[in-house]
């Protein structure tokens, strides 16, 4: 197995530390999320690509932080009180060896490419990255925010509902 890594940077990490802070307001997109915060900051939220090998990419969270945010987003009551926690996750995307794993329709060669968590990564995988694809902001009043890397290339997924958010959580093997 040819093992990669492609996990948050030192400036995603310190910048997705600010969301532990007051929140003003947050603007949600396909691609980009904004969290407004009360100190005049904003952290922006995207996706990084990586081509790993040829016709193999893999996904990451990317944050960074802005000195003058251009919008303010929807209120966000959960989190304004600030004393929030966060907690970054880690991800496998794999490959499984040509013709191991045929499907409908596949051209035999064709490789299939699957993406969770590394309790997931199956043993006959050919490559492997490991990637930053998700985190969990919680409130200081138990509710929680989680974004993801989405299943469309290059795209976020948010997901407020405090049932698909422990789910998440459980899934993942967080108890805290």
């Amino acid at each position: 197995m040819r093992e990669y890594r492609f996990q948050a940077t030192a400036d995603t990490m310190e910048a997705l530390r600010k969301l532990r802070g007051a929140w003003r307001g947050i603007s949600v997109g396909e691609q980009e999320v904004t969290v407004v915060l009360r100190d005049g900051h904003a952290v922006r939220i995207g996706i990084d690509t990586a081509d790993v090998e040829a016709l193999f990419d893999a996904y990451r969270i990317r944050a960074e932080l802005e000195p003058t945010p251009g919008v303010l987003g929807v209120p966000v009551e959960d989190f304004i009180d600030g004393n929030n926690d966060v907690v970054l996750f880690t991800g496998v995307t794999w490959s499984e060896p040509h013709g191991r794993m045929m499907a409908e329709g596949m051209a035999e060669g064709a490789a299939m490419h699957f993406s969770g968590h590394p309790g997931q990564l199956s043993e006959t995988a050919e490559v492997v990255c490991v990637t930053t694809d998700a985190f969990v902001v919680a409130s200081a009043a138990g509710r929680g925010i989680l974004i993801r890397t989405g299943l469309r290339p290059g795209s976020l997924e948010v997901e407020r509902n405090p049932e698909q958010v422990r789910a998440f959580l459980l899934e993942r093997g967080y108890e805290g």
